[in-house]
């Protein structure tokens, strides 16, 4: 099979499945404008971002998630005595006398 025809079917699947949304119609401006050398950059510049961007949420949460596991006794035994707290104050809670009045909608 042809090399060429290959690279070709990849470009042409590259830029069919690129999204076209703000970021890249400004792309597609500075290209436009300014030549393909400026519209590189420009593209370079946005990927970057999303690189970066999704790197931060990525780390991110895997430090969130690390520090949950590494603390599990800790949150479970805090959390178990909120429950507990939560149990004693509705046991020792006075009752309602009467039932709550509610005012009635009329729309």
């Amino acid at each position: 099979m042809d090399a060429g025809l290959i690279v070709r079917g990849f470009m042409l699947g590259f830029f069919i499945a690129a999204p076209v949304g703000p970021i890249g119609l400004l792309v597609i401006q500075r290209t436009l404008n300014n030549g393909r050398l400026i519209g590189l950059l420009s593209g370079l510049g946005a990927a970057t971002a999303d690189a970066i961007y999704g790197a931060i949420a990525a780390f991110g949460l895997t430090l969130v998630t690390a520090f949950l596991v590494e603390q599990q006794l800790w949150l479970g035994i805090a959390g178990g005595l909120f429950l507990c707290y939560l149990g004693i104050r509705t046991m020792l809670a006075k009752p309602a006398t009467e039932a709550a009045h509610v005012e009635r909608v009329v729309r």
